[in-house]
Order: C-alpha cells, then sequence, then structure tokens
C-alpha cells in the first residue's frame, strides 16, 4: 500500500509495509533534491535514516532496475 502527497515544494510518497515488519518508506521528491527516508526506532531520539541524492541520480536508480549488469551512461535529452 502506498499514498502520494503534492506539497507546494515537493512530492511526498509513502510505501507501507501491509505486513508490520518494516517501518514506512518515504520517498520526497523536491526541485532539486530527492530524499529516501525511513524511521528508525533503534536510537534513542526519533531519527531516520535518510538518503539524499539528485533527481539524475534518481532518474538512473529507477532505470538500472530494467538493465542486466554492467555499466552504463544515461543520456537526458530536454
Amino acid at each position: 500500500m502506498f499514498t502520494n502527497e503534492f506539497e507546494f515544494d515537493s512530492t511526498v510518497t509513502t510505501v507501507m509495509d501491509e505486513s508490520g515488519e518494516y517501518e514506512d518508506v518515504q520517498l520526497i521528491i523536491g526541485d532539486d533534491t530527492v530524499y529516501i527516508r525511513q524511521f528508525n526506532d533503534d536510537k534513542r531520539e526519533t531519527t531516520y535514516d535518510l538518503i539524499a541524492m539528485t533527481p539524475k541520480m534518481f532518474l538512473e536508480m529507477q532505470h538500472a532496475l530494467k538493465k542486466s549488469e554492467g555499466m552504463f551512461r544515461l543520456d537526458i535529452k530536454d
């Protein structure tokens, strides 16, 4: 199950583990940065594990899921 929320400066997608084994994962896409975060309850304070990347890096990650083993370059045309 997932939700999409459209904020004024970002899009937030939250993917929920219906089995309850894992915490929700959020994908936050802004104009110049993409974040992937997951709540981490192993620490004393409320924190998130956070990964930040450029939108181009995220696009390359999406395309990588469709490719075989190897090194590739993604040429983005406007």
